[in-house]
């Protein structure tokens, strides 16, 4: 089972390799009600949770913000500290999590609210936490092309997730706001401009679901020659998950390396 934490509220997700059963609930959050009440509700109405042997492995995708710590930087009882100095009193109260990105050969950090933290644990001993990013930074690291400079872009609810790499490193990684379409090419077209790429030899990928994910597409091709729009089947091709339109792309990458 997999929780999926996002901006707009939290969905549950259940996969069951032996039958291929899979199922989703979402709770959206509504105005005036905290939030951890929706989480608590959650837990107690959903029947994914129920699902016998379901806890063998259960696991939460967070979009919190997070910040990456090259390894031969990183202590673990540092992490707390270094995310405090990046970010705002927002954020300074939550459970700091961190994962460690093996290739990449980084240390992602991000925070779980502490009372969302709490309620999890109690409910679900042995539970993982990790940061939506860091399965998709991993797995395209592992596909990017040698000799061909690319910029990736993934698409979720209403945030782009920009980032890229240089000598088998991360070299950008930096998310924004993607309400508008106008604006999410202006902030890639800017990234674009600062990592000094050229606009008729190097690609732009896009991925993820978001529904500007097209129409950003169609306007970045005005200016760069090069622009593909990657799907999930296109990436895990063996899978038969990449096909089901229900799974993110994130929870896809996170599910297809622990389990398949």
């Amino acid at each position: 089972m997999s929780i999926r934490l996002f901006a707009g509220g939290l969905s549950f997700f259940g996969y069951q390799p032996a039958s291929g059963r899979i199922a989703r609930e979402t709770y959206p959050y509504v105005e005036g009600k905290d939030r951890i009440e929706t989480l608590r509700e959650a837990l107690a109405q959903s029947s994914i949770a129920r699902w016998e042997g379901n806890r063998l492995m259960t696991c939460v995708l967070t979009q919190s913000p997070a910040m990456q710590v090259p390894l031969e930087c990183f202590r673990k009882e540092e992490a707390y500290a270094l995310y405090r100095l990046t970010y705002s009193s927002g954020e300074r109260n939550g459970k700091v999590y961190y994962n460690i990105l093996p290739h990449l050969e980084i240390a992602q950090i991000f925070t779980i609210d502490n009372e969302v933290e709490k309620l999890l644990c109690q409910h679900l001993p042995g539970i993982r936490f990790y940061h939506s990013h860091t399965m998709i930074l991993e797995k395209m690291w592992m596909l990017e092309k040698q000799g061909i400079r690319q910029i990736y872009a993934y698409f979720q609810e209403k945030e782009m997730f920009v980032f890229a790499y240089q000598e088998q490193r991360l070299a950008y990684a930096n998310s924004f706001a993607a309400d508008v379409t106008e604006n999410a090419v202006y902030f890639l077209l800017s990234v674009w401009k600062s990592l000094e790429m050229d606009a008729h030899a190097d690609c732009c990928v896009l991925l993820g679901e978001h529904g500007i994910k097209h129409a950003v597409a169609q306007i970045l091709a005005k200016y760069l020659t090069h622009v593909e729009e990657i799907h999930a089947t296109d990436i895990y091709r063996r899978s038969t998950l990449a096909k089901d339109p229900q799974i993110p792309f994130d929870l896809l990458a996170l599910w297809v390396n622990n389990i398949i």
